[in-house]
């Protein structure tokens, strides 16, 4: 490669000319062969995002159970397989939450019932057996708002003392799910629990009932205890708002399973709110009577970010129409 000096006392040269004009044609035209097919395909996000919809719709959704969950082994095939109904199926070995999917899916040929080797009639649950499960199933919707721990789930929870000492369902909990149930029971949409109805439910199970279900427990301090004298006037709409919801009856709009989502929308999330105002309200000597008599659980933390409740008004009103023990009081 030339220097600029020697380019420059080269440049009139008529050979130095020809020959740098032919190499500057030939780095400028190249020959170009053809052009590599790399296979990229270009999508169309649009229909790309309406092919989605559905898997995301269906996976967005904490419930739901397919056939392909089920197991479908029972003890002998019935002879009816169109009419077989939920009572047989049981008595065939198949469990309880299976079956049902299983008949309201239609009986479909496309999964058809399985003999299960491993099945012997002496090992089936009884159909008692199959009662105290499903009451333990229900009992933990309506207080905890969830369905009993699974086999695989590493917490081991503390079975509550009603179901323990009273009824005498003192087994590990996956014990009674899988009486029931071959799945994990979360795909299981809960809210069968609010069409139960309670009329010939015992004594003690509605005394424990009257104690409370899910989605009150924060709201409780409020119905039992008054505010602390210098409680600011700014927070006694939200502490009426409270004691209002803690003294009305419970509701199925209020209860986590079937909350009205409207509810979080404009108050924000009701615990983190209460806990807020539990701190702001109360004297430190009420609360730590309220942890002792296990009103709540434990001493509330204070998180800055939900300051919804600062905003409560006492006149709202959360509580419906869907009353949980309405057909008690009539």
């Amino acid at each position: 490669m030339l220097g600029r000096d020697q380019f420059n006392r080269h440049r009139n040269n008529p050979l130095f000319n020809r020959l740098n004009q032919s190499n500057m044609a030939f780095t400028a035209t190249p020959n170009f062969v053809g052009v590599p097919d790399f296979g990229l395909i270009h999508i169309n996000p649009e229909e790309v995002a309406k092919a989605f919809q559905t898997y995301l719709d269906t996976a967005s959704r904490l419930t739901g159970v397919s056939l392909d969950d089920i197991n479908r082994g029972v003890t002998r095939i019935p002879q009816d397989v169109n009419n077989v109904n939920l009572v047989t199926l049981l008595s065939y070995g198949m469990k309880l939450f299976d079956a049902i999917v299983w008949l309201t899916a239609g009986r479909p040929e496309s999964h058809p019932l399985q003999i299960d080797p491993t099945l012997t009639a002496s090992e089936l649950p009884s159909m008692h057996d199959i009662a105290r499960s499903v009451f333990f199933c229900y009992f933990m919707l309506i207080t905890q708002a969830r369905y009993p721990v699974s086999r695989s789930n590493p917490d081991k929870p503390k079975i509550p003392n009603f179901l323990r000492v009273i009824m005498g369902l003192d087994q590990e909990q996956h014990t009674y799910v899988e009486k029931i149930c071959s799945f994990e029971p979360q795909k299981f949409d809960p809210s069968w629990a609010k069409f139960i109805s309670f009329r010939n439910f015992g004594q003690e199970t509605l005394s424990r009932f009257g104690l409370g279900v899910a989605g009150y427990r924060m709201f409780a301090p409020f119905g039992l205890y008054e505010p602390k004298s210098d409680m600011p006037a700014r927070l006694r709409p939200a502490f009426d708002f409270a004691r209002a919801v803690a003294r009305a009856n419970s509701s199925w709009d209020v209860h986590p399973l079937t909350r009205n989502p409207n509810i979080l929308k404009s108050r924000g999330n009701l615990n983190k709110n209460l806990s807020n105002l539990i701190l702001e309200v109360f004297t430190d000597d009420q609360i730590n009577e309220m942890v002792r008599s296990k009103v709540i659980f434990a001493r509330p933390e204070h998180d800055p970010t939900h300051r919804n409740y600062q905003t409560w008004d006492a006149v709202d009103n959360i509580t419906g129409t869907s009353i949980i023990f309405r057909e008690l009081q009539q």
